[in-house]
C-alpha cells in the first residue's frame, strides 16, 4: 500500500479541557510548544468530536506567528477536478472503475506544493489544466462535477493525499511557519512531528452532553430566528395594507 499500516508514532500530549477556556487550552498548547513556536512547528491536534478541537484551532492560528492552518480538502478537490477531467478526455462517465490505480497515480503526479508567486500553494499541473488551488478553491473546486465525486475520490486516495499533505507540513515548517493540522488520530499518525497533541475530557459521557447542549442551542437560535422572520414577514403584510397594497 502507500502507507505504512504501523507508522512510528511520537507521543502525544493529552490536554484535559474539563472546566477550560478555548484561550485557557490554546495557552496551554502554546506554552508546551515554547520557542519552537518562533521558528516553526508542525503541530497535530486531536481528539473526539466535542472536545472543542475546531474553536481550539481558532485560538492558536490567532495566538501562533506566520500560522497556516492545513486542510486536506482542497486536496481531495483538486484530485477529483483531475479525475473528471480525465474521464471527459477519455469520453467515459465518472466512476471509480473508470479511475485505475495507474490513472490514480498519473493524476497524484499532477499535484505539486511550493511556493508560486511568492506564497505557499498547491498547483494543478496536467490534464490540459495549469492552476493555483488558491485561485480557484472557490469557484472550479466547488463546481457541482467536482463537488458530487469527491466521496469517490476520497475512499480510494486517502494514502496519497496524506503524504503529500505531511510533505507540504514539513516545507512550510522548514521556511518558518506554524502548520496546524487537527483531524482524526488514523490520518494524523502518518504527519512525523513531536508536537502532537490530543483534547481529552475525564469522563466521555461529557462529550455527549456538550454536543446535546450544543444542538439545543443551535434548536433555540433558530427558533428565535423563525419568530422574527414571521414578526417581521406580519408587519410588512401590515405596512402593505396600509399602503392599500
Amino acid at each position: 500500500g502507500v502507507l505504512d499500516p504501523t507508522p512510528p508514532v511520537e507521543p502525544v500530549c493529552k490536554v484535559n479541557v474539563a472546566g477550560k477556556s478555548a484561550d485557557q487550552v490554546a495557552g496551554e498548547i502554546v506554552a508546551k510548544l515554547g520557542a519552537e513556536a518562533s521558528t516553526g512547528c508542525v503541530l497535530v491536534l486531536q481528539g473526539l468530536s466535542g472536545t472543542g478541537k475546531g474553536t481550539t484551532v481558532s485560538k492558536l492560528e490567532m495566538l501562533l506567528p506566520k500560522c497556516v492552518c492545513w486542510s486536506n480538502g482542497n486536496v481531495f478537490r483538486s484530485l477529483t477536478l483531475l479525475a473528471v477531467t480525465h474521464c471527459e478526455k477519455e469520453g467515459v462517465p465518472f466512476s471509480a472503475e473508470a479511475i485505475t490505480p495507474a490513472v490514480l497515480a498519473k493524476l497524484v503526479k499532477c499535484l505539486s506544493f511550493g511556493k508560486f508567486g511568492g506564497k505557499f500553494d498547491i498547483r494543478i499541473k496536467g490534464m490540459g489544466l495549469d492552476l493555483l488551488v488558491s485561485e480557484i478553491a472557490n469557484t472550479t473546486l466547488k463546481e457541482p462535477r467536482v463537488g458530487k465525486n469527491i466521496p469517490t475520490i476520497a475512499k480510494m486516495s486517502q494514502g496519497e493525499v496524506i503524504k503529500f499533505a505531511a510533505g507540504a507540513a514539513e516545507q512550510m515548517r522548514s521556511a518558518g511557519h506554524n502548520v496546524l493540522m487537527e483531524g482524526r488520530s488514523q490520518t494524523l499518525d502518518y504527519v512525523r512531528t513531536p508536537h502532537r497533541f490530543e483534547l481529552t475530557l475525564p469522563d466521555p459521557s461529557v462529550i455527549g452532553q456538550r454536543r446535546a447542549a450544543q444542538r439545543m442551542m443551535a434548536a433555540a437560535l433558530q427558533e428565535v430566528s423563525d419568530a422574527d422572520l414571521s414578526v417581521v414577514g406580519a408587519a410588512g403584510e401590515a405596512g402593505a395594507g396600509d399602503a392599500g397594497l
